[in-house]
């Protein structure tokens, strides 16, 4: 059977499509050539100048700061050095203040047993006279470690209440007579003449009466102590002005007038002083009457030449009552 549908013999070409329009040049976005604009760098430039203004502030700063730490730490070092010298020193100082309280108890209470154990073994049962001599000589001794341990507690006592020191009114004749008492009867056990100015009338002072008591005693032994045999130790207590005036004299070995600056130095002894009286004792009782006197706002002065005598002179302001308002020390 025929197909008599009409057959299409073309070859099949591409599918036409329709024309596009033709597109107005963009004249606003692209400059025809030959008549370009130059371009703005101003703003741009002036935004790198102050980021490079910005950065070299912030360079600066760091070197600044940098340096400024460099000199900290330098600092620093130099302060953790000189402290270091400083715990150094004091634990040199320890060493040797431990050393020397430990020579000083040793060195009498050695002395008090040899001489107790040759009075109790007998050996002069038959000499009264020389067992009294030793035993007097123990008696000193003892004396000398007592006086040695009051000191030591006087200096504790001085570092655990710096800045805080209890002080009160006092009535100078009640710390001063038992004073007195015990430094006449120290004075007739060493053969020294020994006399007491009293004044008419004796000012109140503000302080602490242990410790004051400390000073007048330290004053008075030393001036008995370094005093031969046959000399003499006047003692002057009254008021003067507006001030309480503690004077000793003494006509002992003195001290040299090139020692004369350190006599207040802590573990100083004057050497003629050691060289002649043979005298014991580590050299704290000055510097701790110093101390004292300076804690309670006074003045301490010594006179001395070597071989005639030394004068110490001490000076506390008086205590004096206000107003209404209650009391108050002329101490401050």
């Amino acid at each position: 059977m025929k197909n008599d549908r009409p057959q299409n013999t073309e070859t099949p070409g591409p599918v036409s499509r329709p024309a596009e329009p033709l597109r107005k040049p963009d004249t606003g976005k692209r400059n025809p050539p030959g008549n370009s604009e130059p371009c703005d760098t101003a703003g741009p430039l002036a935004r790198m100048r102050d980021w490079h203004d910005d950065f070299e502030s912030r360079i600066d700063s760091l070197i600044s700061y940098l340096q400024d730490l460099g000199s900290r730490s330098k600092q620093a070092r130099v302060e953790c050095s000189r402290n270091y010298s400083k715990i150094a020193d004091l634990t040199r100082a320890k060493t040797r203040f431990t050393y020397e309280v430990s020579h000083e108890i040793k060195a009498p209470l050695a002395a008090v047993y040899n001489i107790l154990n040759v009075v109790i073994e007998g050996y002069l049962k038959d000499d009264r006279e020389k067992q009294v001599d030793l035993l007097t000589r123990a008696r000193y001794r003892v004396r000398e470690i007592i006086a040695l341990l009051n000191d030591l507690l006087t200096l504790s006592l001085l570092e655990e209440s710096t800045g805080r020191l209890k002080k009160e009114p006092l009535d100078l004749r009640a710390v001063l007579v038992p004073v007195y008492e015990e430094m006449q009867e120290y004075a007739v056990e060493r053969q020294v003449h020994f006399s007491w100015q009293w004044g008419d009338e004796l000012p109140v002072l503000l302080g602490s009466p242990e410790l004051l008591r400390r000073v007048f005693v330290n004053i008075v032994d030393n001036a008995i102590k370094y005093t031969d045999p046959g000399g003499s130790v006047e003692v002057e207590a009254r008021k003067d002005g507006d001030t309480f005036l503690f004077r000793v004299a003494d006509t002992g070995v003195g001290i040299p007038e090139e020692e004369l600056p350190k006599v207040f130095d802590i573990f100083f002894r004057g050497s003629r002083a050691r060289a002649e009286t043979k005298a014991e004792g580590m050299g704290l009782g000055l510097s701790l009457v110093k101390r004292i006197v300076d804690d309670h706002r006074g003045t301490i002065s010594v006179n001395s030449r070597f071989g005639l005598g030394t004068t110490m002179t001490v000076r506390f302001l008086e205590y004096t009552k206000g107003g209404a308002g209650g009391e108050t020390g002329t101490h401050g």
